[in-house]
């Protein structure tokens, strides 16, 4: 067991290392599994991302299990401005990964789990051509990445219920980059960049329960404490005038804080034959704890406008949909799911950093599970219908109206080892 966990906990370090950040702040499953059964997840999970999004699911487990996952986002994502020009982000491919350790202290009875993901995160970079309004408007990179360790502890209270509690404790690095135009406050001058670069740790919990009500019947039952992280870093700018040398410093403090949301989920499933498995899952997510961004940069503050924050005000969200799988044999099973989320996004303080609407995920898997490996393979279609947008907030008035085209393809894998 000692050398597993030293494994594991080395792995995690390399993993870290390698992760992107998601496309939205939104939740996607990160193993091919979860991926596959996206809306019937919370009940039916069988492998060890169980460990975050269905704790109690852990008991399962007769042996220990590390499972590795990673996957190939490709996003097509435009916006056609109102009588302007049209950008669309320019790295489509994103390469998250993630990886979980499953240890039975007493199988059937106590198991620990330990995780890291990336569960949180956006990755907007818009061409560093854009004219016109938005070339001010928008910053040409915005980069949010977390990654979230996740140790839990499920135990079996009776024969039919299971409870788990488990952390969050959760990293995140922002960065943002746009041009600045010194022309507006010294006519004549170059424009400039501006950088903002800010990292902070946060601590929340998260607790959940498998209840078999009755034969073939499961319920899960997961609530998840909000996270705040508080950010510090520093801010650049380059190219100043000579004219405001004094006033302004070529680079200051940073401060600025994130809540990641809370949230309570809700899984039914049932096993209509010994083969063929059924799940419903519901969700409400806290997405109002996205209200403001702070941002403070000391002496810095007038280049922002005098303002000293970002405000969002996004809205709670509901997400439900369905998953089923069905076993042809020993070792393959096939798998198909539907997640419907709900935008958080009100028009009036919409941006392109975070483009969204609300979102169809349509995924289909096959999973191979071998005496001691396995092999998890999932392709998803993350569906966005085109959102058009009039009134959103911006400095100059008006860049970010028009409409938001949004989609992306998966294709995520996961390989098992059991011990």
């Amino acid at each position: 067991m000692n050398n597993r966990v030293v494994f594991f906990i080395l792995a995690l370090g390399l993993t870290s290392a390698a992760v992107q950040a998601s496309e939205t702040f939104s939740v996607i499953p990160d193993s091919a599994q979860a991926l596959s059964i996206v809306g019937g997840r919370y009940a039916n999970l069988s492998d060890a991302s169980a460990v975050r999004v269905a704790p109690a699911n852990i008991l399962k487990m007769e042996k220990s299990e590390l499972l590795i996952n990673t996957a190939m986002w490709h996003s097509d994502i435009r916006f056609e401005q109102n009588g302007g020009q049209n950008v669309r982000i320019n790295r489509p491919w994103v390469f998250p990964a993630s990886m979980y350790y499953v240890q039975p202290l007493l199988p059937g009875r106590l198991s620990f789990g330990l995780g890291v993901s990336t569960p949180y995160g956006l990755a907007a970079y818009y061409p560093r051509g854009m004219g016109g309004g938005l070339r001010y408007a928008l910053p040409y990179e915005a980069n949010l990445l977390t990654v979230d360790i996740t140790p839990a502890l499920a135990v079996k209270i009776t024969d039919d219920l299971g409870f788990a509690v488990g952390l969050d404790i959760l990293y995140a690095d922002l960065t943002m980059k746009q041009f600045y135009s010194w022309n507006n406050i010294i006519p004549g001058s170059a424009e400039g960049d501006i950088k903002i670069h800010g990292q902070g740790w946060g601590l929340g919990a998260y607790a959940g329960i498998n209840w078999t009500i009755a034969k073939r019947h499961r319920l899960a039952v997961i609530g998840r404490l909000p996270v705040k992280v508080n950010l510090s870093g520093d801010f650049k700018a380059s190219n100043i005038p000579p004219a405001l040398v004094g006033t302004f410093s070529e680079s200051s403090s940073f401060k600025s804080d994130m809540t990641f949301p809370a949230s309570i989920s809700v899984g039914y499933g049932f096993d209509v034959t010994d083969r063929f498995t059924v799940g419903f899952d519901f969700k409400w997510a806290q997405n109002s704890s996205h209200d403001v961004l702070p941002l403070l940069i000391g002496n810095n503050q007038a280049l922002l406008g005098g303002s000293t924050s970002t405000v969002f005000g996004w809205r709670n969200s509901l997400d439900f949909g369905t998953g089923m799988s069905y076993q042809l044999n020993e070792h393959w099973a096939l798998r198909g799911g539907y997640l419907y989320s709900e935008n958080s996004q009100p028009q009036n303080s919409y941006t392109p950093l975070i483009p969204g609407n609300d979102r169809h995920v349509f995924s289909l898997g096959v999973g191979w599970r071998g005496k001691t490996r396995g092999v998890d393979l999932t392709y998803s279609c993350v569906y966005y219908p085109a959102r058009v947008i009039s009134g959103a907030a911006s400095n100059p008035p008006n860049q970010y109206d028009g409409t938001y085209k949004h989609q992306w393809q998966v294709l995520a894998v996961s390989f098992t080892q059991r011990f």
